[in-house]
């Protein structure tokens, strides 16, 4: 099964890296339309979203609108031993390069409570119909979604939607998916 997912990781992140620059500012963008349209987000009082590195589906539009729209802000800090809590901001500013070339706020910036949080935004490499979704590896975010009970919404070109992805007992689902194309309840009947 692990195998499975290091040979699809290392597929997708080759996807990924052969992506016109044009091609991802037009998805990152529709993306970022479709989450702050939807019900999720703007029901959402306190937000926890990924800070985006360029690769990924750029995250700062939405953390600025969010902070904006007066919302409660976290993003993660990653420790020792795979472990991520979730820090408030208050402006982008606040961000700098920390762990795995990332940018996230320094330890100083107060702990939200994975209870008080309404809204994960995860990141992904793919995403299949049923919610789950494959990360880096890492299992920080997997490890972070069993302990609160906020709605999980993954971010995902389209184009790495896949009808299943293998998975384990350790993986969380996603409720919902969103590509630039659609927006998709995965705990809803299909």
């Amino acid at each position: 099964m692990s195998q499975d997912k290091k040979t699809l990781r290392q597929r997708m992140l080759a996807q990924r890296a052969a992506q016109s620059a044009a091609d991802k500012q037009t998805i990152d963008g529709e993306i970022t339309r479709r989450v702050l349209e939807s019900e999720a987000f703007r029901r959402a009082a306190c937000v926890f979203a990924y800070v985006s590195t360029p690769q990924e589906i750029d995250t700062r539009a939405l953390l600025r609108a969010a902070l904006d729209a007066g919302k409660t802000v976290c993003v993660p800090l990653c420790g020792a031993a795979g472990e991520m809590t979730a820090r408030r901001i208050t402006s982008l500013d606040e961000l700098y390069p920390g762990a795995y070339g990332i940018d996230e706020p320094d330890g100083s910036a107060p702990e939200i409570q994975p209870g008080q949080i309404d809204l994960v935004v995860a990141p992904a490499l793919a995403c299949d119909r049923s919610g789950y979704r494959l990360g880096y590896g890492g299992g920080y975010y997997d490890r972070f979604l069993s302990r609160t009970p906020a709605v999980c919404m993954a971010l995902c070109a389209e184009a790495r939607l896949v009808e299943q992805l293998p998975h384990t007992a350790l993986d969380q689902k996603c409720q919902w998916i969103v590509t630039e194309r659609q927006v998709l309840r995965t705990d809803e009947e299909q």
